[in-house]
């Protein structure tokens, strides 16, 4: 359409230059015409020719932020031709794994010639996951507007959208409070581990909490640890569902992940992540020691896209053996199935955390 448009714009313009010619018949108005038509057509073969010599590409200032950051999306094209400010329209998508879904951009400038052109825009990231950005297409435009052409540069930069961690005493609570160090060992002091006692000696720098021997401890006034004939295990699993339904849920479902699994590992509890995989029909598992694990099983369910239907991941905790471990429950689900859990947090009645 626009390129219509140019050809009626430039016949108009071109019908009037005639039409002063023949009224006066001037030399200059001969030359005036001669050079109207001249000169778009030289603009033609020039364009074609420079076409070639543009590259474009995107990048980002950052590759890493929390949700609700900003970042500077850079476009970028070098024009290594002589041709005078070709009309460039950047066409760009930003799609996020978890949610697909994406929609086409586009951005207007004028390439120079014979310069590296930078354009930082800023781009707002507001959901947790892994952003795919992608220059989909230029398209360059002649002077005059007579003539385009499309190119595809096949350039594409990722970002990764961590959750924002949460103070677990700001979340909403419900009866039994959040899960702590003492409650934990206590539990495990009942037989949830399955390591054997070697002895019981005093607390040594270095002695992970769960060493702990809280009961003893107090009565003695004194920090004491369990020295294991064997290592420790895991304390409890956080089994996720995955079974968010928008981008609200999502967001406060990995919010919650992230902050529990990162309370943890500061206070050097070793607990694991599990989740159903239903293609397979399996429930993996990913130990946490560190908080490096925790940001790797929060890019593992990125890059897996693994959302649940609503139910699916709960009926899989039937599947799950039963153990002396302690299980908790990640999911987006007002009520949890059965019965069989109680609930610890809350957070905005979008995501929610109950004990098995």
């Amino acid at each position: 359409m626009k390129t219509v448009l140019a050809c009626i714009r430039y016949a108009v313009f071109l019908a009037l230059i005639i039409v002063l010619y023949l009224f006066n018949n001037h030399p200059v108005m001969l030359l005036f015409l001669f050079v109207s038509i001249l000169v778009p057509i030289l603009s033609i073969i020039l364009f074609y020719q420079s076409v070639s010599k543009v590259s474009c590409n995107i990048n980002l200032r950052s590759g890493f932020l929390y949700r609700g950051e900003s970042t500077e999306m850079i476009l970028a094209a070098d024009n290594l031709s002589f041709y005078p400010f070709a009309h460039a329209v950047f066409r760009y998508t930003v799609s996020n794994s978890l949610n697909p879904n994406s929609v086409v951009h586009s951005y207007d400038l004028y390439i120079a010639p014979k310069e590296k052109m930078r354009f930082e825009l800023s781009l707002r990231l507001t959901n947790c996951g892994n952003y795919i950005v992608s220059l989909e297409s230029v398209k360059l435009t002649e002077l005059f507007g007579f003539v385009s052409k499309t190119i595809k540069p096949k350039s594409a930069v990722e970002a990764i959208v961590y959750p924002n961690e949460l103070e677990l005493n700001d979340v909403i609570e419900a009866e039994g409070g959040t899960p702590n160090e003492e409650t934990v060992h206590e539990r495990n002091a009942k037989g949830s581990d399955t390591s054997e006692i070697f002895e019981i000696r005093e607390y040594r720098m270095g002695d992970r909490p769960q060493q702990i021997h809280w009961k003893l401890s107090a009565k003695e006034q004194e920090l004491m640890s369990k020295e294991f004939s064997d290592s420790i295990g895991e304390s409890f699993e956080v089994f996720l569902c995955n079974d968010y339904s928008d981008n609200h849920q999502m967001d406060a479902y990995f919010d919650l992940m992230y902050s529990v699994g990162m309370n943890l590992a500061k206070r050097g509890i070793f607990f694991s992540y599990s989740w159903y995989k239903e293609d397979e029909g399996t429930i993996e598992h990913m130990s946490v020691d560190s908080e490096d694990r925790v940001m790797e099983a929060l890019l593992s369910m990125y890059y897996m896209q693994s959302r649940q239907n609503n139910q699916t991941a709960l009926r899989a905790l039937s599947t799950i053996p039963e153990t002396l471990r302690h299980v908790l429950v990640l999911t987006s689900q007002p009520q949890f199935v059965k019965g069989q859990g109680r609930q610890l947090l809350s957070i905005n009645n979008l995501a929610r955390l109950f004990v098995l």
